[in-house]
């Protein structure tokens, strides 16, 4: 699978301590989204969270997990991506990059490789990291 090209920009630093527990909680999640643990992607994510969804729709919580059991959030394993900035603004850490990622099962383009621009907002709930905040954009499909 194709990998984008790029060099990461830490704000303050990548071993400041924000960055690398909301870098370790957005792996943890995306473990569970591909093992379907839905009690682990709902305490990684935000009881309010918002994404611009790659099917161009605003969605929460319910839909993101309704979708999920539905398998219309499936990907192969082999993902990649390219992170510009993880940069922390105020008591959040904002990630933003490209993703290269191959849905299966029945989800949006099967089978094809999507190539994606995201922003995310992460930000600590009771002491735990969560996704707040997520924008991911189709750039390109084949």
């Amino acid at each position: 699978m194709p990998s984008p090209a790029s060099v990461t920009v830490y704000e303050p630093s990548a071993s400041d301590p924000r960055i690398v527990a909301a870098l370790a909680a957005r792996k943890r999640l995306g473990e569970v989204m591909r093992a379907v643990d839905i009690a682990g992607v709902e305490a990684l994510t935000a009881p309010d969270i918002l994404v611009n969804a790659p099917i161009n729709k605003v969605v929460d919580r319910k839909n993101i997990i309704g979708r999920l059991k539905a398998n219309q959030i499936s990907y192969e394993s082999e993902a990649s991506e390219a992170i510009d900035l993880v940069g922390v603004r105020g008591d959040m850490v904002v990630i933003m990059g490209e993703e290269v990622v191959r849905p299966n099962k029945d989800a949006p383009y099967a089978g094809k490789t999507e190539y994606r621009r995201s922003t995310e907002v992460w930000k600590p709930f009771d002491g735990v990291w969560k996704l707040w905040i997520r924008q991911a954009t189709i750039t390109k499909v084949e």
